[in-house]
């Protein structure tokens, strides 16, 4: 009886683990492709011969909060005028007020001005994603028709069970859809506004009445396809064994470096310090700071952060986590050891500007192996960052939240703020240094990361029980 709950114990940490929803990390970029699959041959009776083509593609990438469109949803002004002339500039101006007002959209995706044909592909459309902002909506009229249109809603190019972006995805069923913002029944037919305005609506062979009814098929076959490909998938180095590091982290801000508004109790707080794989991200440019990162720019206070880091350790995405004490400036310094291990080679840290309203310095994601091995020695020269959570232009506390969320952004000699003109002036700087690997370290390596050499065995033979009551 104790064994069989033990399997179950077992199998429901194995199952967990596995269900688990990650945010994937970071921001990644993507090329997309627009083929085309609309002619008489494709769709007889169901395309407006000779002239039948699609507007040039308009959308977004969002977070989930935001609806381009969607089944059931009334098409907003922008989405009519798109589902009805072909005309995105309302559109285009809806999208922006979401990119620059709400925050609730983040880049603009368009494949150009020009029409294309039914059967014809573009290539090249700029796609932009990032771990808040995961989401992709575009739409395309149906060119002529008096309201209706094809695209894609909420693709999310996270894949949530690993966390990792996707390499390529595909959608290549695109099928038409009603604006329900026009009562024509076919191609050619005079607008007729839809008063009150109905709802959008995909279009099938039996409803509503429009010509893909003449179809004799069942179901109206795919009038394109959109195929995207990620093009700034990191480049993983493979380094095997453990090795030890000294982390230095050196102050350099003071009255001469920084001479605008330098404020007297001057420090940094204590570093926050993570080894881990490419999976995670403890902060990255132009992503939203979580509430971990959000404390430490604001107020130097590390637990919520380290609680953060300790959770993917867990999750297996970080091997180890560390921290400090506060480092006065300038002239002060803290030095730490640090361990990476094959998949986690990858170091990332943050520490608060302090006093200062979000600012921090801070290494996001460097990997300490090469293409040659594990690095000997690196240097880095800290600058300035702004977490996107707090307003304030001076170096002092307690400064009104800024609302809506912006994201983490480099302070730039353009801000106005005391940093200012001396924005890329060194605030910091920090050394890693590789210690050769003992005898006693090598041997560590040989067991799983967090788990004795015993656990690991129990683990691995309960593992393989359940796989034998599985199969």
């Amino acid at each position: 009886m104790v064994g069989t709950v033990w399997l179950v114990a077992l199998f429901g940490i194995f199952s967990a683990a596995y269900s688990a929803n990650y945010k994937c990390q970071g921001v990644a970029r993507y090329g997309l492709t627009f083929y085309g699959m609309w002619s008489n041959m494709t769709h007889p009776n169901a395309f407006p011969f000779p002239s039948g083509h699609f507007s040039p593609l308009v959308g977004a990438s969002h977070e989930s909060a935001y609806s381009l469109w969607m089944s059931g949803m009334k098409a907003s002004q922008g989405v009519k005028n798109v589902a009805e002339m072909g005309d995105s500039t309302v559109l285009e101006q809806e999208i922006m007020q979401r990119i620059t007002s709400t925050k609730t959209a983040w880049k603009q995706i368009k494949s150009g001005n020009m029409a294309i044909n039914g059967t014809e592909s573009v290539m090249n459309i700029e796609v932009e994603v990032t771990k808040d902002f995961p989401y992709v909506s575009l739409v395309t009229m149906l060119v002529p028709s008096p309201d209706w249109f094809t695209g894609i809603m909420k693709v999310s190019l996270c894949d949530a069970s690993s966390g990792t972006w996707m390499d390529s995805w595909t959608i290549d069923d695109l099928q038409p859809w009603d604006a329900g913002t026009d009562n024509g029944t076919t191609f050619m037919a005079a607008n007729n506004p839809t008063m009150p305005p109905g709802y959008i609506s995909i279009i099938t062979t039996t409803a509503p009445p429009t010509d893909f009814m003449n179809l004799s098929s069942s179901a109206i076959p795919t009038l394109g396809k959109m195929m995207l490909v990620r093009q700034n998938k990191p480049t993983m180095n493979q380094c095997s064994g453990m090795y030890y590091y000294t982390v230095k982290f050196e102050a350099k801000w003071s009255q001469a470096t920084h001479p605008k508004g330098f404020p007297s109790s001057a420090h940094f707080s204590p570093l926050v310090i993570a080894t881990h794989s490419y999976k995670y991200k403890m902060w990255s440019d132009m992503t939203r700071a979580s509430p971990g990162v959000e404390e430490v720019a604001e107020i130097g206070a590390e637990g919520t952060l380290y609680n953060e880091v300790d959770k993917m350790k867990k999750s297996g995405f970080v091997s180890n986590v560390y921290k400090t004490g506060t480092i006065s400036t300038p002239g002060g310094y803290t030095s730490t050891k640090i361990m990476v291990q094959n998949m986690y080679s990858m170091v990332s840290l943050i520490t608060m500007i302090a006093p200062s309203p979000d600012w921090f310095v801070g290494v996001d994601s460097y990997d300490l192996c090469g293409t040659n091995g594990w690095k000997e020695k690196v240097t880095m020269d800290l600058l300035p960052w702004d977490a996107g959570t707090e307003n304030g232009q001076t170096y002092k506390l307690n400064n009104m939240a800024t609302d809506p969320v912006d994201v983490i952004m480099r302070i730039t000699p353009n801000s106005n703020s005391d940093i200012g003109a001396h924005a890329n002036v060194t605030f910091a700087t920090v050394t890693f240094t590789r210690e050769e690997m003992t005898t006693t370290q090598a041997t560590t390596t040989a067991s799983a990361p967090g788990l004795s050499a015993g656990l690991f065995a129990i683990l691995s033979v309960s593992l393989l029980a359940i796989m034998g009551v599985l199969y």
